[in-house]
């Protein structure tokens, strides 16, 4: 499987890439707007190239021949998002794990918490695409040496669990890695928390 990595250089990016190449099979293009920060991932299995986000005619070049991207990006989320679902729906790629936040949903967060307005509305651009993605909604990160999570469905609507916790980078990761290689989560909107302690 070949999966094009968009925010590789953000502080969950090292951590897919990571989670991402465990897979013996996995091939890799990090496309970044600094790919110098890349570089130490270079490989027969990783490809390195420089790119933006919102440069629609790059990002198409970057799509074709993949199976599925990652996008764990940060800034001006709703053009990205834009951006995004037509280039991969004009190239044919379907499979898409976006990283958002959890609290974009009225009612999702027992707390009433609320995400930033961006988060939601990147959200439901990519909801309301024909695209096959998976929105993973993390509680705040922690850099915790840890993979242990549980995740929580909105299809299902399931309430957000334990949400003064906060979820290790390793973990997230770990869910974004399953999402591609055991298609956990398709179209669907995965809440994923630390487990409360027992």
């Amino acid at each position: 499987m070949r999966i094009l990595v968009l925010g590789g250089t953000g502080s969950l990016g090292s951590y897919v890439i990571e989670a991402l190449l465990k897979d013996e099979n996995a091939s890799l293009r990090l496309y970044g707007r600094k790919p110098a920060k890349l570089e130490k991932y270079k490989s027969n299995h990783v490809e390195v190239i420089k790119g933006d986000v919102l440069d629609e005619a790059a990002l198409k070049e970057a799509l074709k021949g993949v199976d599925g991207v990652y996008a764990g990006l940060a800034g001006s989320l709703e053009p990205m998002a834009n951006t995004l679902v037509k280039a991969m729906s004009e190239t044919g790629v379907k499979r898409l794990v976006w990283i958002t936040s959890y609290g974009i949903y009225d009612g999702e967060v027992p707390s009433g918490h609320r995400a930033p307005s961006s988060y939601a509305n990147s959200a439901a651009i990519i909801e309301n695409s024909s695209l096959n993605y998976t929105l993973i909604r993390p509680q705040w990160f922690s850099g915790a040496d840890e993979i242990n999570y549980e995740i929580t469905s909105w299809n299902k609507k399931e309430k957000f669990k334990n949400e003064d916790a906060q979820i290790s980078r390793k973990s997230i990761a770990d869910l974004v890695r399953r999402c591609f290689y055991e298609n956990l989560g398709q179209r669907d909107s995965l809440g994923i928390n630390r487990p409360a302690s027992r």
